[in-house]
């Protein structure tokens, strides 16, 4: 009797998943309203709250094979054409493109590309009236693909880049933000499939791509800890991009036990908020079929619509944030890539310790240079040099020395003037001989007539001399 119940449960989810499959769903540009495509009878139908699915027409269409076209929730982006009714569809993993005129409701194919599979999950942009697909996923890995759609060949040509350009597109906070001019991919996953070791692999930089230059540019790391834990959860992770803030529907938050949200504004240095959600409002966020009624962004509002909603509130209109008072209600917790506390620690600890390591190694070599020297000095003079070297540098304050007062310090104040003058000169010569080996192209004794005997002279060392001896 189980048997047979889980049977039947099984064909009803096989019925259930064959009856959605029929079916595109995209949002319109700039609007709370979605629409729907029946792939088998070709009906266009437009989602409002308060009725539900309500059918418009049927659709004409010219060079459309709807066996290509994948049924999905996600992936379909619509971009309006000049402010006319006209717009272009594109459908992610298959590189299709339309021009869908709501003003007859009829749907064109443009590109004459084939069925890929490379790109699902891309990011897909308009910028001017070009448009972009940047990444994607597809054969079981994930990539790092530019391509821009070339409306003369009908087919989307790859763009080659310079700089730091990520591994991965995919997976992260990934978006075209308008007024900067600039595609920002904030934190991705490289995957393949057949390489167990980098099967998964993320890389929290931060990058940046600028148009004008066709150049990557690696400007950060994520390391906010609430951005970081948002990133490494398994779910399915939900984030909206409004050209200029990524808000991240934080649910569920480990601090609160109500939904919260996280927003980064991409003009303002990466500063990231933290809306706590002070009204305990129910935020329908969550990814899957019903994508018509989870929140999205409209304009300057963040919309949804949900059952539970109606039913408690018996409220039959959309649901709303204004996106400037979820910033008013928002508290400051850092830039994007601000370090935790531990880690600004830890830079701050090896920092000392660098330092301290540098001081005792520049100590260290100061002091063998000084043994060094002091050896050299020691061995290369001799031993009337060196007691003359001590009495020097031991009356260097006490201004310059005579030659009396040298022949009274070696005790040949006895001897005659003769061996007197002989024994002056030839220890001044070898002593600035000698230390001239040690500090070359250098003056090592500054020598002056003495005042009182004009005969002799006066003796004193060099003051950049006197410096690197006194300390030996």
């Amino acid at each position: 009797m189980l048997k047979k119940a889980s049977l039947f449960l099984l064909f009803l989810l096989l019925i259930g998943s064959s009856a959605s499959a029929q079916f595109i769903k995209w949002q319109e540009e700039n609007s709370s309203s979605f629409l729907r495509l029946n792939l088998n009878s070709h009906e266009i139908s437009r989602f409002n709250p308060k009725t539900g699915w309500m059918r418009l027409d049927t659709l004409h269409t010219e060079d459309v094979d709807f066996k290509d076209l994948m049924p999905t929730s996600e992936g379909v982006v619509e971009f309006r054409i000049n402010k006319t009714s006209t717009f272009y569809l594109t459908i992610h993993c298959t590189g299709q493109v339309y021009l869908l005129d709501k003003s007859n409701w009829s749907l064109k194919r443009l590109d004459k590309t084939f069925y890929r599979g490379a790109n699902c999950k891309n990011s897909v942009f308009m910028r001017g009236d070009e448009l972009f697909s940047f990444g994607g996923y597809g054969f079981w890995h994930s990539s790092n693909i530019l391509t821009k759609y070339d409306f003369i060949g009908k087919e989307w040509l790859s763009i080659a880049a310079d700089g730091d350009i990520p591994a991965s597109i995919f997976d992260g906070l990934v978006g075209y933000a308008p007024k900067k001019d600039r595609f920002y991919v904030l934190s991705t996953v490289e995957m393949n499939d057949t390489e167990k070791k980098t099967a998964f692999n993320r890389d929290y930089g931060m990058y940046e791509y600028d148009f004008f230059n066709q150049k990557f540019s690696r400007i950060g790391e994520v390391k906010l800890k609430e951005v970081r834990d948002f990133l490494n959860t398994k779910l399915i992770k939900h984030y909206l991009f409004t050209g200029r803030y990524f808000i991240i529907p934080d649910k569920p938050n480990q601090e609160y036990p109500y939904d919260t949200m996280l927003i980064i504004d991409v003009e303002d240095d990466f500063k990231v908020y933290q809306w706590t959600n002070p009204h305990r409002i129910f935020l329908n966020t969550h990814g899957g079929e019903e994508v018509e009624t989870y929140m999205r962004v409209k304009g300057d509002s963040l919309l949804w619509s949900s059952q539970i909603e109606r039913t408690v509130n018996r409220e039959l209109a959309y649901s709303h944030l204004l996106i400037s008072q979820v910033l008013r209600e928002s508290a400051y917790i850092g830039t994007l890539d601000e370090s935790p506390w531990y880690e600004k620690f830890s830079v701050v600890l090896i920092s000392l310790v660098f330092l301290i390591v540098l001081i005792l190694g520049i100590r260290l070599f100061r002091h063998l240079q000084q043994s060094k020297l002091k050896k050299s000095i020691r061995f290369m003079l001799g031993a009337n040099e060196r007691l003359f070297l001590d009495f020097l540098v031991l009356n260097y304050d006490q201004g310059f020395v005579n030659g009396h007062q040298i022949i009274a310090f070696f005790g040949k104040h006895k001897s005659s003037p003769e061996s007197q003058r002989q024994f002056r000169a030839k220890l001044i010569e070898n002593f600035t001989k000698t230390l001239g080996l040690i500090f070359t192209d250098q003056d090592i004794l500054d020598v002056q007539l003495d005042e009182r005997d004009q005969r002799m002279f006066t003796y004193r060392l060099q003051p950049e001399i006197y410096k690197k001896l006194k300390s030996l």
